[in-house]
């Protein structure tokens, strides 16, 4: 028995729900079909994939070794990487291959929420509208059409499984259920952390839909001790969130994770208060979307008081209102409590990055304010004769409007250029985009444009080290190599430990012929990035230009052991 009684009404026939998640399957395929002529992006794809050695590799028992023990990306997450091997292993670097898998597993995703809501509350028809509503929103198609962010889909799959595992386990108990439901959510957090709440979202499921504290249906009186076995079975759950959480620090700290003498205490609380009030806002109405919004304490006095004023206040009146209606419609609650702590661990106390929110994290977070409006929708009695013709075409017309903005969006991510084109006519301020912007022009073969892009950024925030860097590479390959090596001491002067602009420092004294300095600065490259085969092979040139025999073999015995194939050509000329 659930908590609800949606089902008073005649039995769904029993291919009705085979036939509704087909449909929600072909649906979220529709408005993601055009990614997969998509290639990939400037935005981290590189790491991810295409100037990933080890990706490039595909499927193998080093790669799988790697996988588990690296935290290249300032995360810790061995089975997204696995992914990106398999798809390397199936399709080579076919852009639109990649971007078909995470397709597919998205609508797999709408599925699985349908699914399992149908389960919970036994609601074909609202799940139903919940899993189409999740297929097509815009919020998240940063999710779905961008390569690097696989770890999304692909761990809300095993979140979802989850759910639907602790569902049955619940209704008949038994060992094996309950190791589904432990074996579902390590999967999901070795596909990326955002899920380590899981233990918390499944008390929430106790509450609502499962009806397992008490206090529903309304008359009923709350027991508070009923929530102590609760906690208690979900011990083994909340031990894996602790460790998750320990290898995510880990991975993330250092220059992934910002200081409070980078931002204070104060920002990152107001930032976070007003990041809650525009992803609640972008739910229903989600406009100028964009891949990276500036965070405005970085290089900027931080949201004015009274922006997190309003933005508290509407927090705080959603809040109200949802507790209390908590026992005449528990969903509003739960889904607010659903959408505020799922969200906990990408808000930003912990700030990881440079921007102030971002779209992909609230792929799993939109689900409790989907379930919301849609339960409440429902329970709002039409005065009219065809009450429920209206309530069909409402929500028809809800999935085919969000539909098309999606569409829409999902356009903005065909190529790095176009991305960053479009982030720049819909944020302002946003330094990272011109510097994306800066390297796609180079990467198309336009260094003058890209000189005046990076040079844009740096005006912006003369700090951007990166951008430093990109300005160099621009400068460089126009033939100012004197002006290259300036920009690129620049970067190192911001960021010592950046390895690129080491490197092409580095490359850059050799094309001057200056073999010392560029053996200095590259050798400054591979202490810091000693797994870089293209460093050592440049190491091994200056080295030889100098005549440093011991030192030449010396770097050739690293290269040919990183990478044989580059050693070999380099021994051919």
């Amino acid at each position: 028995m659930t908590a609800e009684s949606p089902g008073a009404a005649r039995p769904a026939p029993p291919w009705l729900p085979a036939l509704v998640a087909a449909a929600i399957f072909l649906l979220a395929l529709t408005v993601y079909w055009a990614a997969t002529g998509f290639g990939f992006l400037n935005l981290d794809d590189q790491t991810y994939v295409y100037e990933n050695r080890m990706v490039l590799r595909g499927l193998s028992w080093e790669g799988f070794a790697w996988a588990f023990g690296s935290l290249r990306g300032s995360n810790w997450h061995p089975l997204t990487w696995l992914s990106h091997m398999a798809d390397v292993q199936l399709f080579g670097l076919e852009p639109g291959r990649h971007h078909l898998v995470s397709v597919l597993i998205h609508a797999l995703d709408s599925v699985l929420l349908f699914l399992w809501l149908r389960l919970a509350t036994g609601s074909t028809w609202r799940s139903a509208v919940v899993g189409a509503l999740f297929a097509v929103h815009p919020l998240h198609v940063e999710s779905v059409a961008w390569i690097s962010e696989r770890k999304d889909v692909l761990s809300t799959f095993f979140w979802l499984l989850a759910l639907i595992a602790y569902d049955e386990w619940v209704k008949r108990r038994g060992t094996a259920r309950y190791l589904a439901v432990v074996a579902a959510f390590t999967l999901g957090l070795l596909s990326k952390p955002m899920v380590i709440t899981l233990p918390f979202a499944l008390l929430l499921v106790d509450a609502w839909p499962l009806g397992r504290v008490g206090g529903l249906p309304p008359g009923e009186p709350f027991e508070p001790w009923r929530v102590l076995p609760l906690l208690r079975e979900k011990v083994p759950l909340f031990l894996l969130s602790a460790g998750s959480a320990v290898a995510t620090w880990v991975a993330q700290r250092g220059s992934a994770v910002a200081r409070l003498a980078d931002l204070s205490l104060g920002d990152r609380i107001g930032n976070a208060i007003v990041s809650y009030a525009v992803y609640l806002v972008k739910s229903f109405w989600p406009s100028g979307l964009a891949p990276l919004y500036p965070h405005p304490s970085i290089g900027g006095a931080g949201h004015p008081a009274w922006k997190v004023a309003t933005a508290a206040a509407l927090l705080l009146a959603v809040t109200w209102i949802a507790v209390r209606a908590w026992r005449s419609r528990p969903f509003l609650a739960w889904g607010w409590l659903w959408f505020l702590g799922t969200l906990v661990p990408a808000i930003g106390i912990v700030q990881v990055g440079v921007q102030s929110h971002a779209d992909r994290y609230t792929y799993i977070p939109s689900i409790g304010i989907l379930v919301a409006v849609t339960w409440l929708a429902a329970s709002v009695p039409f005065p009219l004769r065809g009450g429920k013709t209206v309530s069909v075409a409402l929500a028809a017309g809800a999935v085919a409007v969000l539909g098309v903005v999606a569409a829409g969006q999902v356009k903005h991510w065909r190529n790095s250029e176009r991305l960053w084109r479009h982030t720049l006519a819909v944020t302002s301020g946003n330094w990272q985009a011109w510097t994306g912007l800066g390297d796609a022009l180079f990467e198309a073969g336009r260094p003058v444009e890209s000189v005046e892009a990076h040079s844009q950024s740096l005006r912006i925030r003369p700090e951007n080290a990166v951008a430093w860097n990109g300005l160099g590479v621009s400068l460089g390959q126009l033939g100012l190599l004197a002006d290259a090596i300036d920009r690129f001491q620049r970067a190192i002067g911001l960021d010592p430990a950046y390895a690129d602009a080491w490197y092409n420092l580095g490359t850059a004294h050799g094309n001057l012929g200056e073999h010392r300095n560029a053996a200095l600065a590259l050798e400054k490259a591979v202490a810091l990035q000693p797994g870089n085969p293209q460093f050592w092979a440049n190491l091994v040139v200056a080295r030889a230009a100098l005549g440093d025999r011991p030192g030449t073999a010396e770097a050739f015995d690293r290269l040919e052991r990183l990478d044989p194939a580059k050693a070999a050509e380099i021994r051919r000329r």
